[in-house]
């Protein structure tokens, strides 16, 4: 250092190259690097505000998105029916001992709940017995027959509701058998195929269950003692009408529509709670009324000793009326060091 000032003062004994010129540089310099230095902490202190933002708004956006999607999805099983519900129903003659006036015709009484209401009130259903039935020469003899169902409620038998409906197996000529078995004569040979038809038949189109009564169990019955077939089953399967026909067919669109439209409506609270807690006037309310508070609240005994006893001896109402005062006193008490 003394040999750089001394190389300094040589080239330079009126030391104007250093006050011209290497100290408007320094200082330049140095300037520059402050301000370098200020900006780059700026620069990392709102790089940092933008990713918590952004973070925080991330993370409201998918609890809202998710919200809308199970307000959606809670609202479309609540409100949805089960589509279908098939139960197996076995046929069998009924016991004619006991009985006078029984034909022996073969029923079953096809439990569908025990506890709990088992169709939504409100909705239409369509009830179909499905049975099975070989193509065979007594059923082709035997014709039509009749087949009743009877939707019964455990609490009364007053309001169960009966349907009566007539079929028969379908019809087919002799020659479409022929050929039909020619044709299909390796498939029924393998086991592949049978002599054999699906009847359906349709007891109630459009059948509601009540909330007083509800049912808990169908009498199937066919009044047919010639009738052959393989097996039964009762297909329960909602009429789907309006906004659930809607929801049913067209399960993709409805839901999108459902989500935004609970997305809109949960954006809308959102944006005026946030602007309910932005504002902050009720707080700066809330401030001036304590201040007020404070002011008009009695001054204590010890608080001004000996000056503030004429003060403390006026009534209530003057005290409030006249708070300047009182602060006058007290500053006056201040300046004269003899306040506690």
């Amino acid at each position: 250092m003394q040999l750089g000032s001394l190389i300094l003062t040589v080239l330079d004994p009126f030391k104007i190259i250093r006050k011209y010129l290497l100290k408007p540089l320094a200082v330049t310099g140095i300037a520059y690097a402050e301000e370098y230095k200020r900006r780059t902490n700026a620069g990392v202190q709102s790089t940092k505000s933008i990713l918590l933002k952004l973070i925080a708004a991330v993370l409201v956006g998918f609890s809202i998105v998710w919200a809308s999607i199970f307000m959606y999805a809670y609202f479309y099983y609540t409100y949805m029916p089960t589509v279908s519900h098939v139960k197996d129903v076995y046929l069998n003659y009924r016991d004619c001992l006991s009985e006078q006036k029984c034909l022996g015709y073969p029923s079953d009484t096809v439990v569908l709940t025990k506890k709990q209401q088992f169709l939504m009130v409100g909705q239409a259903y369509k009830v179909t017995l499905y049975l099975e039935m070989p193509e065979s020469v007594q059923n082709d003899n035997t014709g039509m027959f009749t087949v009743c169902a009877t939707m019964q409620s455990r609490s009364s038998a007053e309001f169960s509701v009966k349907s009566c409906r007539l079929s028969m197996v379908h019809f087919k000529s002799g020659l479409l058998k022929m050929m039909t078995t020619v044709m299909l004569a390796p498939f029924y040979i393998l086991g592949y195929r049978e002599e054999k038809q699906t009847v359906a038949i349709d007891l109630f189109t459009h059948f509601e269950d009540s909330q007083a009564h509800p049912v808990t169990s169908v009498d199937v019955a066919i009044l047919s003692r010639d009738i052959q077939f393989y097996s039964a089953q009762l297909h329960i399967t909602a009429n789907f009408s309006g906004l659930r026909y809607v929801m049913f067919n067209w399960p993709i669109v409805s839901a999108a529509i459902g989500i935004l439209t609970n997305l809109f409506f949960i954006v809308i609270i959102c944006v005026l709670s946030w602007y309910h807690w932005d504002d902050t006037e009720w707080l700066v309310e809330i401030k001036d009324r304590y201040h007020q508070m404070l002011k008009s609240t009695p001054i204590r005994a010890g608080g001004l000793q000996g000056l503030t006893e004429p003060v403390l001896a006026l009534p209530k109402e003057e005290l409030q009326e006249k708070p300047e005062e009182i602060e006058e006193v007290s500053s006056f008490k201040d300046d004269l060091g003899l306040a506690t």
